[in-house]
């Protein structure tokens, strides 16, 4: 079996967090929806403002865009690029006084966005026989894209760069770490490790990391994000349980979903 592998980059980028109109706030790893919005425009499939401009000009259009019916059954892994900064943010605010974007005096609404500085992420698919698959690879290989990408808004362009064909070999046998975020379900933290501290500690040998964040994994048609999965991103030891997705990628142990 084989796996594309590719670094996602931007100068600046937000992936927004759906629980919040004030100051829309951040992820800080680009969750599975995203990227198969991302990898839809790229080989240009439907995504929501095809729709949204469909329903504006009267037209009956499916609730579910096209991106996500052709592209949900992809098994995606994702090794967040930091350094000792952690993930950098910084909150932007700007006007949008167009008129009616506020009912305050002056009709004048002042927009909050925490951004994402310089993110990077390595991004692999994993190989399976769709057409959408081979299409991926032949526009990602190439450098060919229908839709221009981006990470959130439309002037946080996506860089994608170093995009590689990788083989895999399945583990099964005594995994200790996983270098990719993964679903906390699947592992036991050995003892001694700290219980839930973002940023890292100093330690004789290396600087232990521990992040968690909770990120939507499928949509629904009616609601939207519909379900929603806690991911561990660390470099401690672990006591794996379930080691059906995880794959040896270049002397990295990736957890696909």
């Amino acid at each position: 079996m084989e796996t594309i592998r590719f670094d996602l980059k931007a100068t600046m980028a937000i992936i927004r967090k759906p629980d919040s109109n004030e100051t829309y706030y951040t992820y800080n790893f680009p969750h599975k929806i995203m990227l198969l919005g991302l990898l839809g425009a790229i080989i240009g499939l439907n995504g929501y403002n095809y729709y949204s401009l469909q329903k504006s000009l009267g037209k009956k259009v499916k609730e579910i865009p096209e991106f996500y019916e052709k592209l949900k059954d992809l098994k995606i892994g994702i090794i967040p690029k930091i350094n000792e900064n952690n993930f950098s943010k910084k909150i932007q605010e700007f006007n949008n006084s167009v008129g009616y974007a506020s009912k305050e005096a002056g009709n004048n609404l002042i927009v909050r966005e925490q951004w994402l500085e310089s993110p990077c992420w390595g991004i692999y698919i994993l190989e399976d026989e769709s057409e959408e698959y081979k299409k991926i690879k032949d526009y990602l290989l190439n450098k060919k894209c229908e839709y221009i990408p981006y990470i959130g808004k439309n002037d946080h362009f996506a860089d994608i760069g170093n995009v590689k064909i990788e083989e895999i070999t399945k583990l099964d046998g005594k995994i200790e770490n996983i270098d990719s975020i993964y679903d906390e379900k699947i592992a036991n933290k050995k003892e001694g490790i700290f219980f839930e501290k973002l940023g890292f500690e100093d330690d004789e040998n290396k600087k232990n990391f521990y992040y968690r964040e909770l990120l939507p994994v499928e949509l629904n048609e009616k609601i939207g994000y519909s379900k929603f999965l806690n991911f561990i991103f660390t470099n401690e030891k672990l006591d794996i349980d379930e080691k059906s997705n995880i794959y040896k990628v270049d002397g990295k142990n990736i957890y696909y979903f």
